[in-house]
């Protein structure tokens, strides 16, 4: 019996860790990522700078990193629908309980 105590703790520590491991993974991606995107911008800034904001030098920047704002829809799209998912169903999960308990 106690070794089945003992095997059961040593598995679920190892998940554990795992599941930090995990995290810890996802957190450094999206720092490298969001450090990727400032740098970006930061440089495409100081370009449209030296280039005295000119109308030619905006339509170059344009055209050759417009697909970089991905990155931020991507980063808030998820957060965003999940929360207006959840708002959705907490919704019509009070409704659901307001009918069940709802007595005529």
């Amino acid at each position: 019996m106690a070794t089945v105590d003992i095997h059961r703790f040593a598995t679920e520590a190892s998940q554990r860790a795992a599941d930090k491991e995990k995290a810890a993974e996802r957190s450094t991606v999206w720092a490298f990522v969001w450090t990727l995107f400032i740098f970006k911008i930061a440089t495409v800034a100081v370009i449209f700078w030296a280039a005295e904001g000119s109308g030619e030098a905006g339509l170059l920047i344009w055209a050759t990193t417009w697909f970089w704002l991905g990155i931020p829809i991507f980063a808030i799209a998820g957060p965003l629908a999940f929360f207006i998912r959840r708002r959705r169903v907490r919704a019509k999960r009070e409704l659901l309980q307001r009918a069940e308990w709802l007595v005529e």
